[in-house]
């Protein structure tokens, strides 16, 4: 990516390294962020199996995995773009031009951003009465899973049975290989149970009692969700760590909140740095006769 320098630049403008190294935690704290950067680089290698799930199920003939991991792994770098969407602009306009179908990639993005906020709040679940004191209600990991899979069931039968009865929707929506929709909901969890060590590796350095530190899991999920949906922050950076002030409040000192949310914005950078690299390794531009035996319609 040729804007990597500049990307870099404003990163450590954000002060995030600062933080960290003038921290009385330094050393202790250097060795957890080491151990998570790889731990949530394996998250996003889930969330690139995720995304060749979804196309592998909107596309009459496979997609090869290595070529279309590889771009996908290579793009999600350009998050860090201003306005949040470069990763999926520049992943579109790449795979177009090596001969993929606009349907299926924008299928294949609304999809992704759908089964990433259903994951989120599976684990945002014991953030809710924080984020949304209005609603009210409470309920654990496991109700909003189920509830999330009784909705997608319920939609693949609605969304069959308008494809059955309307040819328009079955042009719009080409399933071919359905089945394939089933991992996609189980990979993005595992992106954000790398997430969820990946913050708490730092925090236990942190917290004054571990009793605390299952709050965290849900504080990294609710912290993406927001960066997530507030579109034009870089990556989330900036909400996200208000995010982090909102929910720790009173279980940590706000300084320490404030250096676990740095701690928390390199790992993730350092992971999506090392993704990059390996997208890279594997050719993350490969060339269209290796990507799709047959491009399907455009």
């Amino acid at each position: 990516m040729t804007d990597s320098p500049p990307i870099v630049y404003r990163f450590v403008q954000t002060g995030v390294l600062s933080q960290l190294v003038h921290s009385r935690h330094f050393d202790r704290l250097l060795i957890a962020v080491c151990v998570a950067i790889p731990v949530y680089a394996a998250g996003l290698c889930c969330a690139a199996l995720a995304w060749w799930c979804l196309q592998t199920a909107f596309l009459p003939v496979r997609a090869a995995l290595r070529p279309l991991f590889a771009v996908y792994a290579t793009t999600q770098f350009a998050k860090y773009l201003p306005g949040n969407v470069g990763h999926y602009v520049g992943r579109h306009l790449l795979l177009r031009r090596l001969g993929m179908s606009h349907r299926a990639l924008l299928l294949a993005t609304l999809g992704e951003a759908g089964f990433l906020l259903l994951a989120s709040m599976v684990w945002a679940a014991g953030a809710i009465n924080v984020l949304v004191p209005w609603l009210g209600v409470s309920f654990s990991a496991w109700q909003a899973l189920l509830a999330e899979c009784i909705l997608l069931v319920g939609g693949y039968l609605a969304l069959q049975w308008l494809r059955k009865r309307y040819a328009a929707v079955q042009d719009w929506v080409p399933l071919y290989s359905p089945a394939w929709l089933l991992l996609v909901l189980p990979l993005q969890l595992l992106l954000f149970a790398a997430m969820a060590f990946a913050l708490m590796a730092p925090a236990r350095e942190l917290l004054t009692t571990t009793g605390n530190i299952w709050l965290l899991p849900a504080a990294a999920a609710a912290s993406w969700m927001a960066g997530f949906l507030v579109i034009g922050a870089p990556a989330g950076i900036g909400v996200r760590e208000m995010v982090f002030l909102a929910l720790l409040k009173g279980y940590m000192a706000e300084s320490d909140i404030l250096l676990l949310a740095a701690a928390f914005r390199i790992i993730t950078f350092g992971g999506d740095v090392v993704t990059f690299l390996i997208g890279l390794l594997l050719g993350g531009g490969a060339k269209r006769q290796a990507l799709l035996a047959d491009p399907g319609e455009g």
